[in-house]
């Protein structure tokens, strides 16, 4: 089991600044190795800067940033037609790229971000429950493997189990968008409790997510240990302990600068991701990346996290395609075919399924460094 830990002024303590070390004192081990490079943290840089849409600040980043700029959102052409048909299509557009903010804050989240409310069961159930058929008809969407492939390193274990070790921030877009990743690819090995609403922050995207920040997640497969080290207005909030420290400077880097060997994006970043040592990723996964800086549907609160939700557990409807649903469970796959190959191939109801197994052979063919 693993838990999010407390909010600011409890469990591992208040967060660092902006630009400091992501760690501090060490949580309580719950068994098994903590196993990381050694060295220090300057800690997570932000990712976004200040403006609708963002531009990203990592050079790995801004060059996609740039390919993505060359692209026409798949969207756009429908406003230049004006039969019926394709008008009711451009209203579901405008809903889900509208400039108004309403939807982000109608879950309750302010604009600090303080106290979100709990997440709704009925939301939840939405990611939780994807079908099957969902992801193996998305496979890998055609998208690399968002995962560098290690070689040569201690295995990251909880407690008999692989550990999978999340750093990012409530403010972080790209968090914004890996939460939704995360916890439909974790939701097929095991179930959470206790998540939060929440939106990047006002300044980065404004779009709408959720938190781990006193969440608790319980599997028979894998340990997630997720730290979110800096609140929606880049307050501190989590202090990672000094293992997740050590794990961000070996394999994402220090500051800006990216670790040497593991980190080739072009600058040090989160969200951060560590499977087990074998499958580490830092800063913004390029789908991600593009998604965010090219068309920004998901800007200013988008179409909010329950049509948002729908769409990624139907990626073929309208809304699914307007917002790169599949990117979305392409990335589920990826983590599912990570914990599959650390676990042993269990529970084989996921690690035996088509969309895992291709997210698998993307991986088996990836250089692993070390």
């Amino acid at each position: 089991m693993a838990s999010g830990n407390n909010r600011r002024g409890g469990g591992a303590g208040a967060g660092p600044s902006r630009r400091s070390s992501p760690g501090g004192s060490s949580r309580p081990q719950q068994g098994g190795a903590k196993t990381g490079g050694a060295g220090t943290s300057s800690g997570p840089r932000r990712l976004g800067a200040q403006g609708q849409p963002a531009r990203p600040t990592s050079a790995g980043a801004a060059r996609r940033y740039q390919r993505s700029a060359k692209k026409n959102p798949t969207w756009l052409p429908w406003v230049a037609v004006g039969v019926v048909v394709i008008a009711i299509v451009v209203l579901v557009v405008v809903k889900v790229s509208g400039n108004s903010t309403t939807a982000a804050s109608s879950g309750g989240i302010t604009a600090s971000g303080v106290n979100p409310p709990a997440a709704p069961a009925a939301l939840t159930s939405i990611l939780e429950t994807i079908p099957q058929s969902t992801y193996d008809s998305v496979g890998t969407a055609g998208e690399p493997a968002s995962f560098t492939v290690t070689k040569g390193q201690s295995a990251l274990t909880s407690g008999g189990k692989p550990e999978l070790v999340y750093v990012g921030g409530e403010f972080c877009p790209y968090c914004a968008l890996m939460r939704y990743s995360l916890i439909t690819a974790l939701s097929r090995f095991g179930t959470f409790s206790g998540l939060k609403l929440m939106s990047s922050a006002p300044t980065d995207g404004d779009i709408p997510t959720f938190s781990f920040v006193n969440s608790t997640y319980k599997s028979s497969y894998v340990d997630f240990s997720p730290w979110e080290t800096q609140d929606r207005q880049e307050n501190p909030l989590q202090q990672a302990p000094s293992y997740v420290n050590k794990l961000y400077a070996k394999y994402d880097g220090s500051g800006s600068t990216p670790a040497a060997t593991f980190n080739t994006t072009g600058g040090a970043g989160i969200p951060f991701l560590d499977l087990g040592n074998k499958y580490v990723s830092s800063g913004d996964p390029a789908p991600m990346a593009d998604l965010f800086a090219s068309s920004g549907v998901l800007n200013n609160g988008g179409p909010g996290r329950t049509v948002i939700a729908d769409a990624i557990r139907n990626p073929s409807s309208t809304v699914g395609k307007t917002i790169s649903a599949s990117v979305f469970i392409a990335e589920a796959n990826y983590v599912s075919a990570g914990i599959c190959a650390l676990d042993g191939g269990k529970p084989s109801t996921v690690c035996s399924t088509s969309g895992v197994k291709a997210a698998a052979a993307s991986l088996a063919a990836a250089k692993p460094v070390g």
